[in-house]
């Protein structure tokens, strides 16, 4: 049951970047640009991602259900509880989890019934998504604490979680804003903004991960003993090592590739293939994220 409720886990915490990262690109990476170039890849950017939103959605609310019932048959200790009608509802009605679940998935659901439509509410879209990657953030270990302390662990994971969704749920538009250039050069203009604008937010998502990541560190670990004594504690070093190596690819992207991108097509083929790798480490961050939220934290597990 372990095996499943981490790939539950994984597939939220991927969706929610993934919709919340590109909605935000949307507004802060192209929709200022208001050159004629940038309107036309804005047009095919709509038209592309409106069903790998959807589909997105889809995923997301399904694999949330998925969640909930592996929920139950965590606290039940039993795997036949997930398909227990009353131990789901008793998770879903009487728990901390089950109130912020119920919320979790009535915005899974509005994002789908947004994305069916043709022509999407962007702004109604973008706070949805907000909120769904936010809610990941008020269960699991922010809620060990109680009054105030947990109302700060909640919003310190709130802020660090927003972050890593703009990085990391930024990528997968920023590669097809690169791939466009060789297919249309007429729009280099427009992706050397979009990439510029991205480097921007880049700045401010990595810094608010590095801070967010050390106070959720000291609350949860505490000591560097832990942090080298205890699975968690080992788990969470490899975690920081990926974020390391992430922030390293992102530095090369940002500066010695993305200034040569206009008169070197040799570096933009590059730095799509780098763009690429930083994807996958940020999905092996995922993968570590999604297995440390089920493990007791280095501190309590002391």
């Amino acid at each position: 049951m372990d095996e499943a409720l981490y790939t539950c886990r994984f597939i939220q915490f991927a969706a929610a970047m993934l919709i919340f990262g590109t909605a935000a690109f949307r507004l802060y990476a192209l929709a200022g640009n208001d050159t004629g170039a940038a309107s036309d890849m804005l047009t095919r950017f709509d038209a592309r991602f409106r069903p790998v939103l959807l589909i997105a959605s889809l995923i997301a609310l399904i694999s949330a259900i998925a969640l909930l019932l592996c929920q139950a048959a965590e606290m039940a200790g039993s795997p036949s509880a997930a398909g227990d009608y009353a131990a789901v509802s008793a998770v879903l009605l009487e728990t901390r989890f089950g109130r912020v679940w119920c919320f979790h998935l009535l915005l899974a659901a509005m994002l789908v019934f947004i994305y069916l439509h043709r022509q999407p509410r962007r702004p109604v879209a973008l706070i949805l998504s907000l909120g769904f990657l936010a809610s990941l953030a008020w269960v699991g270990h922010s809620t060990m604490e109680e009054g105030a302390a947990r109302i700060g662990h909640e919003f310190n994971q709130t802020g660090h979680l927003l972050a890593a969704g703009l990085w990391l749920g930024g990528l997968a538009p920023l590669g097809w804003v690169l791939r466009q250039a060789p297919r249309r050069p007429g729009e280099i203009s427009s992706v050397c903004v979009a990439l510029r604008n991205f480097s921007h937010m880049g700045y401010a998502a990595v810094a608010l991960l590095a801070l967010t990541g050390a106070i959720n560190t000291l609350l949860l670990v505490g000591s560097l003993g832990a942090m080298l004594g205890t699975p968690y504690g080992r788990l969470l070093a490899f975690k920081i090592l990926l974020f390391v190596a992430m922030v390293a690819v992102a530095s090369i992207n940002r500066f010695r590739l993305a200034p040569r991108i206009s008169g070197d097509p040799g570096a933009l083929r590059a730095l799509g293939r780098t763009v690429a790798l930083e994807q996958c480490l940020g999905l092996a961050v995922l993968g570590v994220v999604s297995v440390l939220g089920t493990w007791p934290p280095a501190l309590y597990g002391q």
